[in-house]
């Protein structure tokens, strides 16, 4: 009886910690609750066991917090910051907290908003497309998520320029729990890119994204991982479409120790359409897991999906997709292709698609490789008087054209120099 009381009275005191923390961000008593449910879900932490074919290839507890996070930690100081034209708006989020906020005068006209997440309203959305039991990392981050942004794009509205979120890991605290929600209201076009940078030996990051486009809004949406060596993180991105809504999300996987990336797309109206186009380029013994959901709730929606993945060293990448229709969708359309490059022979790749239809009157088809580096390629290039590592680079350019090309402009030179950057690294 004696250490049920103790552990009754831990978690009254961890309770504390949370509300107290939630109240100085300014956060109403709804918010608060969330935080209460969400972290009722972690007493106890239950990690998923390994049989699960979502975690038999990487280890949970490298996503857990070497200490409570729901505990008030000092926050790092960190520089000022400013975006560069041409962008709608910025924000930055470092050392656990929104350190910048900036709305172009256009934008601002037009009634977008780029705020604090912990104070906005939020239209009743928050918590609902990821939900605190997604799994333990989204449990964790809705218990204890600090630096928030929410980006409201009004009905209508066309951005010529893309809105750009930086999210800074380290600092202070080991763990970092951001937390975006984007809501792009009926008509609305934009795009939004989320960028992972800096961090180094022991940091976490846990961050939840979350979109929810209105009927005809058109988005694009980028999310980029470039962490230094040592970081480990676990990002989850999810979106939930209106009829005629279009979503394009393109990620790129370069940097950190260890990265799960789970992105999920709800069709939920009729004729919504989802693309989803990844990139990874792995080295040494970086570690990569991917994850995607397209599922398909209504009649005559579509969705595509291409993922290229390049590994040298011993670099090792898993990709998950999974591809739903529901008997409500009939009508639908679905594609998935994952194709992974090996450069090195330690490298290794686990490519696993599945499909779940639940109504005939579709068109769905999947197709994925892993293989190694085609020895006539580099042979027929170092016979044109290459160098081994440009003729290798070369034909990894190639490799990931097909896919760079689909992105938009703006999205694919950014990536496209993400990309020539660390080939020349290596």
């Amino acid at each position: 009886m004696a250490s049920k009381a103790i552990i009754a009275e831990a978690e009254q005191v961890r309770l504390a910690h949370l509300e107290r923390r939630a109240r100085s961000f300014g956060e109403d008593e709804s918010r608060i609750s969330a935080r209460r449910t969400a972290a009722a879900l972690l007493d106890p932490l239950v990690l998923p066991g390994r049989a699960r074919h979502l975690w038999r290839y990487t280890d949970p507890r490298r996503f857990v917090p070497a200490s409570d996070p729901t505990i008030e930690m000092p926050l790092a100081v960190t520089p000022s910051w400013q975006i560069s034209p041409p962008h709608a708006g910025a924000g930055l989020i470092a050392g656990g907290a929104l350190r910048a906020i900036e709305v172009g005068d256009e934008a601002r006209a037009a009634g977008v908003e780029i705020v604090d997440l912990h104070t906005a309203d939020d239209e009743g959305l928050f918590g609902s497309i990821v939900t605190a039991d997604h799994g333990f990392v989204e449990a964790l981050n809705a218990a204890a998520w600090t630096g928030g942004v929410l980006i409201r794009v009004p009905d209508g509205v066309h951005l010529g320029a893309p809105i750009a979120i930086r999210v800074v890991a380290g600092g202070a605290a080991a763990t970092t729990m951001p937390r975006i929600l984007i809501i792009a209201g009926p008509g609305s076009e934009f795009e939004v890119v989320e960028v992972h940078v800096e961090g180094g030996a022991g940091n976490l990051v846990l961050g939840v994204t979350e979109l929810a486009l209105g009927a005809g809004a058109l988005v694009r949406y980028g999310l980029v991982q470039r962490w230094e060596p040592g970081v480990a993180g676990h990002l989850t991105a999810r979106a939930r479409l209106a009829a005629g809504a279009r979503l394009q999300t393109s990620f790129a996987t370069f940097g950190g120790d260890v990265c799960k990336v789970d992105l999920g797309v709800v069709l939920a109206g009729e004729g919504a359409e989802a693309e989803t186009f990844g990139v990874a380029l792995g080295a040494e013994t970086q570690h990569f897991d991917q994850h995607t959901e397209h599922i398909h709730e209504a009649r005559h929606t579509r969705s595509n999906l291409h993922v290229k993945v390049a590994l040298t060293g011993a670099a090792r990448s898993v990709y998950t997709g999974m591809i739903r229709i529901a008997a409500t969708a009939a009508g639908s359309e679905a594609y998935q292709e994952n194709r992974n490059l090996l450069l090195s022979r330690d490298a290794r790749a686990e490519t696993i698609p599945e499909l779940e239809i639940l109504t005939d009157d579709v068109k769905c088809s999947h197709g994925a490789t892993v293989a190694p580096l085609e020895p006539e390629q580099l042979f027929y290039l170092r016979s044109r008087g290459l160098p081994a590592s440009q003729a290798q680079r070369l034909i990894v350019y190639g490799f990931l054209d097909e896919t760079l090309q689909r992105l938009p402009n703006a999205t694919r030179e950014r990536i496209g120099a993400l990309i020539a950057a660390r080939l020349h690294e290596d």
